[in-house]
């Protein structure tokens, strides 16, 4: 262009394109501002989806089951980006929302209502075996008595996760001492269960408790009272069974549960005010402390507190256990079934009894 004559009117059209890109130029910028708006918006999703949620998520590591004792809280997600990569000049697009953290797990057995607690599983039944290998009886007592009782497995209902128990009562049994005895039972040599039963040697020694939890679905039209009665439960020190046993179960017409052959040597029962009574026609959930050193029983039902029972015995070891239809023989109409059954050997003293210590579930145990 050197050398070239402009009009005055050439010169002022370059000056005004030359103004527009000036304008550009400048706002080239906004790209570049929008590129750091998509960064920080997605580093904002890590950190309040992934740096809170991931605080929430501390119990999924922490055996007390998160800050709570719960699941930790599923983290929040991040607010989304204001702008994204800028390609060929077109708007950066909003960055990514941060996502939520983790759901935090609960402990190594459950989720907890607070620490983790010093305990260990000796035993368990869930029934998904489909046979009686992990008892002592290895059978349930189908065959005892006449034709009025029966047992087996089922999978009419279940608490976890398909199959239970179920043994059923049609008519009176009058002989054998007058009492239906469809159970079945383990004998334990320490902290071992044994593949048959010996009525001898020594069982649990624990000086800090057992704990047994199990679970019952009960159908019946009878009333329990006047000697009518039907346990659930039942343990003995001795392994020769010459000390009187321990039993819970029905008695009466509240229908709580309640602990029997306590009496022997001065021992004493106290009910919770208002106990409930044991409902028909879905899971309960029952959680026995007994402790044959201080002699003292501690019975919750789905985590209310029922009754805390004392005892006198000479043993300090827990050698037999048995649960089921285990019941006066006047009963002629029962169906019962049993699922998730375990007993804990604790290895620390446990002293809040107003609450349930419900071992792989309301309470964390430590690994």
């Amino acid at each position: 262009m050197i050398g070239r004559r402009w009009s005055t009117r050439q010169v002022c059209l370059l000056g005004a394109v030359l103004s527009i890109m000036s304008a550009n130029c400048g706002s080239a910028e906004s790209p570049n501002s929008l590129f750091s708006g998509g960064a920080s918006g997605g580093s904002g999703g890590a950190d309040a989806g992934g740096g809170s949620g991931g605080s929430g998520a501390s119990g999924g590591t922490n055996p007390s089951g998160g800050t709570s004792g719960r699941d930790g809280a599923t983290g929040s997600g991040g607010a989304a980006g204001t702008g994204g990569t800028v390609t060929d000049g077109a708007t950066g697009s909003g960055g990514a929302a941060g996502t939520g953290g983790a759901t935090g797990t609960g402990g190594a057995a459950g989720s907890s209502g607070g620490p983790c607690f010093h305990a260990r599983r000796l035993w368990f039944e869930d029934w998904e075996t489909g046979d009686y290998s992990r008892w002592t009886s290895q059978t349930y007592g189908n065959g005892w008595g006449n034709e009025c009782q029966s047992n087996g497995f089922s999978t009419d209902h279940a608490v976890s996760p398909t199959h239970s128990h179920r043994s059923q009562i049609t008519c009176p049994y009058t002989a054998e001492g007058n009492v239906h005895r469809g159970y079945g039972g383990v004998q334990f040599d320490g902290d071992q269960p044994v593949d048959e039963f010996t009525d001898r040697g020594q069982g649990i020694d624990a000086p800090n408790g057992i704990v047994n939890t199990f679970s019952v679905w009960l159908e019946t039209t009878t009333i329990f009272r006047e000697g009518t009665w039907l346990s659930f439960w039942t343990v003995d020190g001795s392994c020769d069974w010459s000390e009187d046993v321990l039993t819970l179960g029905l008695e009466d017409e509240s229908n709580r549960l309640a602990a029997a052959h306590y009496q022997s040597g001065g021992g004493e029962r106290r009910f919770a005010p208002n106990a409930p009574g044991v409902p028909y026609g879905q899971w309960v959930r029952i959680t026995i402390y007994v402790n044959y050193h201080d002699e003292t029983l501690h019975v919750w039902q789905n985590g209310t507190k029922i009754s805390d029972v004392t005892f006198d015995r000479s043993s300090t070891r827990i050698c037999h256990f048995h649960w089921g239809a285990y019941a006066s023989g006047d009963n002629d109409d029962v169906v019962l079934y049993e699922d998730d059954n375990s007993i804990w050997k604790l290895e620390e003293a446990w002293t809040d009894f107003d609450r349930e210590p419900w071992f792989g579930g309301s309470q964390a145990v430590c690994p």
